[in-house]
């Protein structure tokens, strides 16, 4: 097992004041890699906490403990000379605006702080409430998914605010090695914006806002104009995901599916033909693909060098062989239950993410707060 003292930031120390699926997401990637990552909490814990689906039998948060696990929980009111003696010990505070008090006590600090906000600290929309949904909408993404004429379909779960985490610990680390490096030799403070973050998924949608060009309709499900085909199908057995787009890859996948009679009209050599031949193609595409099983024609469209994918159900997703090879998944300990959750995203060879996680109870660590028995080392910045 891989352990913090073998790990790339065991020497880095983040506070998380806050507890946002987006604060904590960002403090995960920093414990990933051993940071010393220790959730400030209200007495009654943080709101993930209440978040689910919950671990089977139990009250607790899957959601809160993929978010959290490795990381100390300190719990109850904190005095303020113990907020100050961390903000003077720590490496870097992650917080959310909504959260005023924290807001309030920070503030004056010259600790290093990444605020993380569905709009942040300033512009025009500062002063809204945010959601997830809220995200999706007013970045651009929600718009073009659903069928023409219905309302559009919001994304479930917490996308937004994963991709803002990720944004934040980018961010930050940036900063962090900058200090480590003594290019930077002062404390920083970061402005996070969940929707600015989310704004990479639909890069040519506010750059077409922007210069006043008309925004697309809504195409409908499997319908990304000019790429086609590509989307998700039903087989006989299972899902494929299908992404062709060049003249070979369209003939690869006419041949793997028995549609001989479209290899060889140069019309959909092209992929916006295609497209505008739907009504032609995907009647035949659909038909072949319902007598077909979606695994084999994974395996026959690698050889073929045709861009597919094997798209699992939630039942069949711990049991892919290439998820099984690759660690995609990785258990986390909570009492005397376990499940698997993702493993971190990065891959480092000499320094692997910490693959033994389990999550503290509330206030487990309560006594980290007690100075006279831990020693709080100073971080690792130049100033």
């Amino acid at each position: 097992m891989n352990s913090a003292a073998h790990s790339a930031l065991e020497s880095v120390r983040v506070i998380d004041l806050s507890g946002t699926v987006a604060t904590e997401y960002a403090a995960k990637l920093f414990c990933d890699y051993g940071a010393d990552v220790v959730n400030l909490e209200p007495e009654e814990g943080f709101q993930t906490r209440l978040l689910p689906p919950f671990i089977q039998g139990t009250s607790i948060s899957a959601l809160h403990a993929y978010l959290n696990a490795n990381k100390k929980s300190v719990c109850g009111p904190i005095e303020k000379n113990h907020l100050e003696r961390f903000l003077r010990k720590s490496d870097l505070f992650l917080y959310s605006l909504d959260d005023h008090k924290t807001v309030e006590a920070i503030a004056p600090s010259s600790a290093n702080q990444c605020c993380i906000s569905w709009y942040g600290e300033s512009g025009a929309y500062a002063e809204y409430k945010g959601s997830d949904g809220c995200i999706q909408a007013m970045s651009g993404l929600m718009r073009g998914i659903g069928a023409p004429g219905e309302a559009p379909i919001i994304p479930p779960g917490y996308q937004a605010q994963i991709i803002g985490g990720l944004s934040a610990f980018n961010g930050s680390m940036a900063f962090l090695l900058g200090q480590l490096m003594g290019i930077l030799d002062e404390p920083f403070k970061l402005d996070c914006s969940i929707l600015e973050a989310n704004m990479c998924l639909t890069d040519l949608g506010p750059i077409n806002r922007l210069n006043g060009n008309e925004i697309p309709p809504r195409m409908g499900i499997n319908r990304f104009p000019p790429t086609y085909p590509l989307g998700v199908w039903p087989c006989k057995n299972g899902w494929l995901g299908v992404t062709a787009l060049s003249p070979s890859q369209w003939k690869s996948f006419c041949q793997l599916l028995d549609l001989d009679d479209f290899i060889d009209i140069d019309f959909f050599d092209v992929s916006i033909n295609r497209y505008m031949s739907i009504d032609v193609l995907e009647p035949a595409i659909l038909k072949s693909l319902g007598d077909k099983d979606a695994e084999e024609l994974f395996y026959r469209g690698q050889e073929m060098r045709i861009p597919l994918a094997r798209v699992p159900t939630m039942e069949e997703l711990l049991e892919i062989d290439q998820y099984k090879t690759r660690g995609a998944f990785t258990p986390i300990q909570s009492g005397s239950k376990s499940f698997l959750a993702p493993s971190s995203p990065f891959r480092l060879l000499k320094t692997p993410a910490i693959d033994l996680r389990v999550l503290a109870e509330l206030g487990e660590h309560n006594g980290y707060l007690d100075l006279s028995l831990i020693h709080i080392s100073e971080p690792t910045r130049p100033y």
